[in-house]
């Protein structure tokens, strides 16, 4: 970093500066003078690498941490908004090449963090001029280095670092423990009892004694622990018990010094930052499409803050935390911790546990975050078994496979071999010889999504009979499946007209085998436990509209009413909701008197439907052409719903804090993780040109 740089605040970032404090202080909030430098991203990256403190001790880790920022800096992974220091006063660090609006923001957010710092309990007794003290760190280190050598003095510390957690993280609150050893008292030797005192002599020689208390010693030695009472401090108790070097000693001491600085905020990350805390199964509009939290937390994911793209940075899980669970007007579900925040139809954060019924809040969807990239699918057919490959794997003849069929003796190396040939799984397995090849598609492409769509609408599989189909009323839709199982698998379908309706078989099993166990379809009687494939819900926008425009040809409904899907599963209706969100497409859900339940699209939505998606039957095509284009207006939609449904339980809750915004877009509402700067922001200090 250039030294002879000037990094101070530009005069129209000073005056933003004191603006926002102002508006801080206005809300009550408590904090050391805080100092703001601009940074340019190499400069930002490197302070960040040596964890917020401009001038540390060599060490490859900060090496390493400085090359990940920087790689994920200029491939658009990760953006470091802003640095704040524990210290009094106060350091703070900005990107150069944030807008003003982003500094506005970042400013907001570090007031928030330094009131947090001064007056929470767990950071009373840090070292408020820690600024001072690593640098003094540094110069001590480096010393030792010239005296001693990088190579061990690194090494060392490499060793040092596997142990750094290893400090009473409560110690700093209570006084010390007085270490002076306890005077112990002197070992009395009784010997035999003996009545007369002249005898004692002869009864207890000294010898007898001095071996009698040389034992009483041993065996109290032999009792005393080391140390006496479980240390929690380690790292302290190496520094004085440990046969170290005076520079090693030196070394740790600064290590440990440096760990009880950094714990009180591992200690306070939930309160100082903030947690979106929600369930396992609670779906998020990630770059990788709309996938559960559980997924997210265990793999981190990019993913939509409800405007853009933001990096999860940081992840948790919490047991068994109390729960509220929320339901809207238009059928949107949530469940999150009780402090759990969402934004509401007037722009504020508002806590789970603060909201009542009729109260109003924002809806919104992925804002067309669409992954990049088909799912490509690597499926393979199971095959049979047959007496030549038990041949091969035994080493042996098919005669002899035969005899032992047979039920002579054989080898054990034979009868392992035979035991997967009479296997019932492998014996229900057609032969190869037997089963016709079929082409299996090696990704999910927009045809294989709207034959996938055709089967869950009308569809069937039957894994008895070994055959698949579609039962439907229309031709047009009998053609176009009759036409993608051709394209998709190579296999010719038979139709036939049954009272009414078109039959339509394809007697494969291979396919069977690759719908059910590669794209998860149900078969049987199953139309309440159907879902959206996997597949289809990490697919791109090219994928998935095909995949709901066939499924709506079959169970949806287009005329005066708008747009009706019908569906028999609860699930199902709730993720095609959720997929529709990110078309920004407006839907109702309810269940209906038959058990069934209605997704119901109308006004500026079935307009937007019709060009997003539209239907593929010329019917239903026209009748939704007819309601959106014979208006001459539709009402102006609001994205925001109605709390009707409000319930308490406890679950495992799913954390994530999200970069730059500390908010993300899942189950259909705006979730946050932070508070203080959104307070300032949306209450005193944003205009109305920062308002997208």
């Amino acid at each position: 970093m250039n030294e002879n740089r000037d990094t101070r605040l530009p005069p129209h970032l000073r005056d933003i500066q004191r603006e926002i404090e102002g508006y801080a202080r206005e809300f009550g909030l408590d904090f050391y003078e805080t100092i703001f430098e601009v940074l340019g991203y190499d400069e930002i990256n490197m302070v960040a690498a040596y964890g917020g403190f401009p001038n540390r001790y060599p060490h490859w880790r900060f090496g390493m941490e400085y090359e990940q920022l920087s790689k994920g800096y200029e491939y658009g992974l990760s953006k470091i908004y802003e640095m704040v220091i524990n210290n009094n006063p106060s350091y703070a660090y900005l990107l150069e090449s944030n807008m003003d609006v982003d500094q506005k923001l970042v400013m907001a957010h570090v007031y928030g963090h330094v009131d947090f710092f001064k007056n929470n309990f767990s950071f009373q007794h840090t070292n408020r001029k820690m600024m001072d003290e690593m640098a003094n760190h540094a110069t001590r280190l480096r010393r030792i280095i010239d005296r001693v050598g990088i190579e061990p003095v690194e090494t060392f510390i490499d060793r040092c670092f596997s142990l750094e957690n290893l400090i009473n993280q409560h110690a700093p609150h209570f006084p010390p423990k007085s270490r002076e050893e306890e005077v112990e008292k002197p070992i009395e030797v009784r010997g035999f009892k003996t009545e007369r005192e002249y005898m004692s002599h002869f009864i207890n020689p000294k010898e007898f004694l001095d071996a009698e208390r040389k034992k009483l010693e041993e065996a109290r030695d032999a009792k005393k622990k080391f140390p006496e009472k479980p240390e929690r401090d380690v790292l302290l108790f190496l520094i004085e018990n440990a046969p170290l070097e005076r520079w090693e000693a030196d070394v740790l001491s600064v290590i440990r010094e440096e760990a009880y600085y950094f714990a009180p905020q591992a200690q306070t990350k939930i309160a100082n930052e903030g947690w979106a805390c929600v369930k396992a199964d609670t779906y998020v509009f990630s770059a990788d499409g709309l996938v559960p939290m559980a997924e997210v937390v265990a793999r981190g994911k990019r993913v939509s803050d409800g405007d853009s793209v933001r990096r999860v940075y940081d992840r948790n899980i919490i047991r068994d935390h109390e729960t509220i669970s929320i339901c809207t007007r238009r059928g949107l579900k949530l469940t999150g911790s009780n402090n759990h925040r969402i934004i509401d139809a007037a722009g504020k954060w508002v806590r789970l546990d603060e909201l009542s019924m009729g109260a109003r809040i924002r809806i919104g969807g992925g804002a067309g975050l669409w992954p990049q990239r088909r799912v490509a699918l690597d499926w393979k057919p199971a095959t049979r078994l047959t007496q030549a490959d038990v041949a091969d794997r035994a080493g042996t003849s098919v005669w002899t496979i035969i005899r032992a069929q047979a039920g002579r003796r054989t080898r054990k190396d034979l009868s392992a071999a035979l035991a997967l040939y009479t296997d019932e799984e492998n014996a229900r397995t057609i032969l190869p010889a037997k089963r016709k090849l079929v082409a299996i598609p090696e990704e999910v492409n927009p045809d294989l999504g709207a034959f996938l769509g055709y089967l869950i609408g009308d569809g069937h599989i039957s894994r008895v009979k070994r055959q698949l189909g579609l039962t439907s009323a229309d031709e047009e839709c009998v053609e176009h499946f009759t036409q993608l199982a051709r394209h998709l698998f190579d296999v010719p379908c038979i139709v036939r007209w049954d009272d009414g309706r078109y039959r339509v078989g394809l007697h494969s099993e291979t396919i069977s085998d690759f719908l059910v166990d590669a794209m998860s379809l149900t078969h049987g009687p199953s139309a309440r436990q159907k879902k959206v494939p996997d597949a289809i819900l990490r697919s791109p926008k090219e994928v998935v509209a095909p995949f709901l425009r066939a499924y709506f040809d079959c169970d949806g409904y287009a005329g005066e009413a708008g747009v009706i899907l019908s569906t028999s599963s609860e699930v199902m209706g709730e993720q095609v909701q959720l997929l529709l969100l990110n078309f920004g497409i407006l839907s109702r859900r309810r269940p209906q008197k038959d058990d069934c339940w209605h997704i119901h699209i109308q006004g500026e939505s079935a307009a937007r439907f019709l060009k997003e998606i539209g239907f593929g039957l010329s019917r239903k095509q026209k009748a939704l052409t007819d309601y959106v284009y014979q208006r001459q207006w539709f009402k102006e939609e609001k994205w925001e719903d109605e709390i009707v449904e409000i319930t308490h339980g406890r679950a495992d809750v799913y954390d994530i804090s999200v970069e730059g915004t500390h908010r993300y877009a899942a189950a259909g509402f705006i979730n946050h993780n932070s508070y203080w700067h959104s307070t300032i922001m949306t209450t005193r200090a944003l205009k109305d040109a920062e308002i997208i």
